[in-house]
Formats: C-alpha cells, structure tokens, sequence
C-alpha cells in the first residue's frame, strides 16, 4: 500500500497547480461511479452539489469530487471536470445517449495570499487538466492542487493523504487539503495534536522541538489569529465496502471527528470545513470480520475514516514547503523536531 487514497481500489487523484498564483485544484475521479455522502460543520462552506447527496435525493452516484482552492470562484473548476467526464460519456443517463456527469465540490480561501493576484483563481482549465493528470499509486502531497496556498495557524499548509487496510480487503482512505484558522501543532510542545495515531514510524521519527523554537511559533500562530478570513479544511475520505447513501453520510459525519481531534479549534466561524465520503462498491459490507451487524460495521468504518483523515492532515502539513518571505512549514519552524526525519 501507498498510504495514499488511491489504495481504495476504483479512485484516482489528479492535482493542477499554479505556483504563481499560489492556488490549485485537486480532482477525485471515480470513473466507475460512487456513492456519496457529505457533511458541512465550518460557518462559511463553499461548495456545490451537495443537496444532491442527500439520502432522499435522486441520484445515488458521483463522478469526482473536486477540492480546490479561490473561494467561491473556484467552484468554477468543476465545469472543467464535467467537460472532461461528458467527453467520455460518464455521467448520470438522460436519454439519447446523452450524460449528465455528477461533480460535487467543495473551496478553501487562498486569494491573494503572499501578495499574488486576488483576481486569479482555478477555472475550468484546472478541472481539465488534473482530471488529464489523475491517477491511482503514489500521489503528490504539500504545495500541490488545493493544497498550493494553504496554510494552517501560522504554518504552511498543503495536500496530505493517508490510508488504513482493515484486513479481509477493506481498505480506507482520506484526502485533505489542510488550510484552516486552527493550528495543527500544540503551542505548548510544538508537535502535532493527531501525532499519537501515528502507524509505522509514518512521520519519519519526529522529536519535541526546543525551547526557542516554541517561541518563534507561537508568535506565527498569534499573527494567524489576527486575520482569520481565509480559510477552511477540506477533505474526501473513501472506502471500498458497499455503502447507501445515508451510510455514506454517516462515515462523513464521524470523520469529522479527525479533522477535530488534529486541528484546533476547528469548525469556525471563519472556517468552511467540509468532509466527503465515498464508497467505491468493490466488496460487500459482510466483509468485515467478527463485527455483529451492519451498525456496527459502519462504527468501524467510520471511526477508521476519522484517524486515517487525522493522519493525513499531519502528512498534509509534513509535505508543505515554505513559501519564502510569506509562510514557514513545520520542519523550518520546528528544526530540531525534523533533524532525524525521515522523508
């Protein structure tokens, strides 16, 4: 495994950057179809089509999910998706032969950050192009796709994924683009809050920073509080259990719970935090072994989402790259923290 989203067998990623501008698009492709669920708990959310994922809504399915970054305007981004997926004929049937492809989305606020032009933001070229770029295995992470402006309580923030194999083939995983008021980092010790859920050395052996360290970060993470519109985490998390839509729901809702768990505070006035779950439908609920019925199933598969996000949000914030003159990333603000890491 990758400990990437793309060990859920039916999903892949493709990101579209724009280093200039700072911002980006990230794009779920679920070429074969999905069943969706969403859950918005931030205050200022940007998205689009997630009434349609309301379990007593019509269409059970989704194409791709996008995340990316503009705002408002980036929700633009998924035209180019659609374009993309209508072109190859996948999408909900509506007679004629003819498609309709279902594209949810969901934004974070990068406009304007570090001095670049508030006027640029992912259009539909961007949706295009990281559906061109898509693809399952490794996947990048940091300064890439929705992750290209992001930052989280004074530090860089980026792209991060993660996975958790729960034996007998069932497979969870979670995609986040980490750009949130809260910080990832406790201010008292200077290491991550999720860090304690750390499977197989996956943060390459990170130690407690030092003192003078701590003070400069502090002093990043109160500069933070002093501008707080420009924000909001977003995330997929995935599976490939058969799910309905209201399962799916569910699953969304508990993965929350490891946005919460690993920024904080999170959910704000400020913030749009807004989960996806998907279900790619490769094997049966049943596959889970020693578990006494489906509610129990879906406890598992749901508390599972939420630790595999809360992993990929620290690997999200490990990945960013500093943006010199504007933003710092964790092992330039923390370097004792990353002087054995391994990468």
């Amino acid at each position: 495994m990758n400990n990437a989203i793309t060990d859920v067998p039916g999903i892949q990623i493709g990101h579209y950057t724009d280093m200039d501008a700072l911002t980006g698009t990230t794009v779920i492709l679920v070429k074969e179809g999905a069943v969706a669920g969403v859950d918005i708990r931030g205050a200022a959310p940007g998205t689009r089509e997630t009434d349609l994922l309301n379990p007593t809504n019509l269409v059970d399915e989704v194409n791709a999910i996008v995340l990316s970054g503009g705002s408002a305007y980036g929700l633009a981004s998924a035209d180019g998706v659609m374009k993309y997926l209508q072109a190859q004929k996948i999408g909900y049937p509506v007679g004629g032969g003819n498609v309709v492809p279902i594209v949810p989305a969901a934004v974070l606020f990068d406009l304007g950050r570090c001095g670049t032009d508030f006027k640029v933001w992912p259009d539909a070229g961007f949706g295009y192009n990281a559906c061109l770029n898509a693809k399952d295995g490794l996947i990048a992470q940091g300064n890439v796709g929705a992750g290209t402006g992001a930052q989280s309580g004074g530090l860089k923030g980026g792209i991060g994924t993660a996975s958790t194999d729960l034996g007998d083939g069932v497979i969870v995983g979670a995609i986040v683009a980490v750009n949130a008021v809260g910080s990832t980092v406790n201010p008292e010790t200077g290491e991550f809050y999720a860090g304690f859920l750390e499977r197989d050395n996956e943060f390459g052996e990170l130690k407690p920073p030092n003192l003078d360290a701590l003070v400069k970060s502090r002093q990043l993470m109160d500069k933070g509080d002093d501008a707080p519109i420009g924000n909001t985490t977003i995330a997929v998390v995935a599976t490939n259990v058969s799910l309905t839509k209201a399962q799916a729901q569910k699953i969304a809702q508990m993965a929350h719970d490891g946005m919460a768990r690993a920024i904080r505070p999170s959910h704000t006035m400020f913030d749009g935090d807004t989960i996806f779950a998907v279900s790619t439908k490769k094997i049966s609920l049943d596959k889970l072994q020693n578990l006494k019925n489906v509610p129990v199933s879906i406890n598992k598969i749901g508390s599972t989402a939420a630790d595999t996000l809360s992993r990929a949000i620290v690997h999200g914030m490990l990945a960013a790259e500093s943006v010199d003159g504007c933003m710092k990333n964790y092992c330039d603000t923390y370097p004792d923290a990353c002087s054995n890491r391994r990468k």
